[in-house]
């Protein structure tokens, strides 16, 4: 491909963005004036026009260090596995079933005691996970099949696994926010949560359950990643974008020029429809401007998505979408500042704070809807 026609190809893209961006700005303002309250922790991030997604998250993550002289750890509503799981019960929101989350070894140990002596009660693999290690490069997640519940296996596999994670120290390196990451992170204590698998049929590439990654800002799913189908997006209306990245340029992206429908029947059985509604319960439920949410797809049910994990600081590449969803993050702040100082009303509603002192991870269904 030319460089003139790659061109050509990146600027009709970026166009399509933006006129997809003002096809949704209607639809966030309606969420920020009718189904959505901010979290007083998510008021505190210091913005300003034209900041890029990676500068947000940055600036969220500084907020979130100035807000721990004041014994606020909302953070850990991502960062803490088992707070985050802990927050998804509470609220009813649709999980793969929790077995046990335990923050001493000793009752950690005797669960796994109760899955030997029981196991054809549970659905295998379960999920070891280290509550405390949420990067991926920790792996904090060990599967563990029926077998490695018996008295052996337990010694030579679990326990082990166990013990060195438990002493690990989470880490989060090489990225533009890494020392105020790892400042929060020092603050986790160790924990592990045992979780059933998600069921739904394996579809995906990789022959594992098929996920996909949505954005939601302001209480509105923007868009949709399906990072094993070479980071196909989803947007709302029913469209799909496709990739094609250049070996000799992979960080130019031409959206919508590869023929492919592959996963169009997400859209014609309604699951997308399920996956849009899912992912705003969860903003809702938090409080929170702008989160990815990560959701399994049942192609069977497609009624009954189920929430995987989330991210307050996403490291996917949404391509020519990006400086849209920033703006779309950052409108309504400003025009929140903007309000406090009395100055000229802004085309953003105002953002309504959630009348709540309790911690984020801590709200419950009574808080969120007072």
């Amino acid at each position: 491909m030319s460089m003139v026609s790659t061109s050509s190809a990146a600027a009709d893209a970026h166009a399509r963005a933006h006129e997809y961006y003002l096809s949704q700005v209607p639809h966030i303002k309606a969420s920020l004036q009718h189904r959505f309250t901010l979290h007083p922790y998510f008021a505190q991030t210091e913005v300003r026009q034209g900041m890029r997604l990676e500068r947000l998250y940055h600036q969220r993550l500084l907020s979130f260090e100035r807000q721990l002289a004041l014994n606020a750890t909302g953070f850990m509503i991502e960062k803490d596995k088992c707070a985050m799981l802990n927050f998804f019960q509470q609220q009813n929101i649709r999980i793969p079933r929790v077995v046990g989350i335990f923050h001493e070894k000793e009752a950690m140990y005797k669960m796994f005691e109760q899955v030997q002596t029981s196991s054809t009660s549970y659905n295998y693999p379960l999920f070891v996970k280290a509550c405390h290690l949420t990067q991926g490069g920790d792996k904090g997640t060990k599967p563990a099949f029926a077998k490695n519940f018996t008295k052996g296996h337990m010694q030579k596999y679990l326990f082990p696994w166990v013990e060195k994670k438990w002493r690990q120290r989470p880490t989060d390196d090489n990225r533009p926010w890494s020392g105020t990451m790892n400042h929060l992170l020092s603050y986790l204590k160790p924990g592990i949560a045992l979780q059933t698998p998600f069921r739904g049929l394996r579809i995906s590439p990789e022959h594992i359950p098929l996920e996909t990654k949505v954005e939601v800002v302001w209480g509105r799913a923007y868009l949709a990643l399906f990072p094993d189908y070479h980071d196909i997006i989803a947007l709302r209306g029913g469209k799909f974008e496709y990739t094609d990245r250049r070996a000799e340029a992979p960080e130019q992206w031409t959206n919508g020029n590869v023929p492919d429908d592959r996963l169009k029947w997400m859209v014609d059985g309604g699951h997308m429809e399920a996956v849009w509604a899912l992912a705003e319960d969860v903003a809702r439920a938090i409080g929170i401007d702008e989160i990815r949410v990560d959701v399994f797809v049942d192609p069977e049910r497609p009624e009954s998505p189920m929430v995987n994990e989330i991210s307050l600081s996403s490291g996917h590449n949404y391509m020519f979408h990006a400086a849209n969803l920033a703006r779309a993050w950052i409108g309504p702040h400003i025009a929140r500042l903007a309000a406090e100082r009395s100055e000229s009303k802004s085309v953003w509603p105002v953002p309504i704070l959630r009348r709540t002192t309790k911690q984020v991870h801590l709200q419950t269904v009574a808080s969120v809807n007072s």
